[in-house]
């Protein structure tokens, strides 16, 4: 929910800073093959008052108004991720609260953060053991072992830098979407 300036505090700015807000954002990140797309289906599924949002969910549309390939044109990443602290931002000034599902570091998303004005951003890790992640991107098609790679070493980073973690391999995905609801209420 939003918080505004200490009155006293608007009162002595200029009109464009008393506008200003604090967005809290909720970001559950981990690497491929985390669980962030099940645990998402199963949070939406609570059917609670918060809203949840993927970040491939636009990726498609993004990317056609780009006319380049979102995916993999990493010079399109910091524009499309001001449209999605934009649409958090809409939620935020109806009232609401969501949850952003998103493979992103807090350092790629920090620094939109600082440029998108007053922004608190609470993060959680869906994370598995290596050799679970491995299984569950082999079953994919289009995944390649290079690929898996790479999300192993994702993944190593971002345990590196995120304490709250879920273990998605030994909850199911109603318990992981029960616990993030819990997090996101404190």
């Amino acid at each position: 929910m939003s918080i505004l300036i200490l009155e006293d505090t608007i009162k002595n700015l200029p009109n464009v800073l008393r506008c200003k807000i604090v967005l809290i954002v909720h970001i559950v990140t981990g690497a491929p093959g985390s669980g962030k797309t099940t645990a998402v289906q199963a949070f939406v599924e609570l059917k609670t008052e918060y809203l949840a949002f993927d970040i491939d969910w636009l990726i498609e549309s993004a990317s056609a108004l780009a006319q380049r390939d979102i995916h993999t044109d990493s010079t399109t990443w910091p524009a499309y991720g001001h449209v999605w602290f934009d649409v958090l931002r809409c939620v935020d000034t109806n009232g609401r609260r969501s949850l952003f599902f998103t493979p992103n570091t807090p350092g790629d998303l920090e620094n939109l953060a600082i440029l998108d004005g007053l922004i608190e951003l609470r993060w959680i890790l869906l994370d598995c053991p290596d050799s679970v992640r491995q299984e569950r991107l082999e079953q994919r098609t289009d995944w390649d072992e290079a690929r898996i790679k790479e999300a192993i070493e994702d993944a190593a980073e971002l345990r590196a830098l995120i304490d709250n973690v879920l273990d998605t391999s030994i909850l199911s995905p109603s318990a992981v979407a029960n616990h993030l609801l819990n997090w996101v209420k404190r």
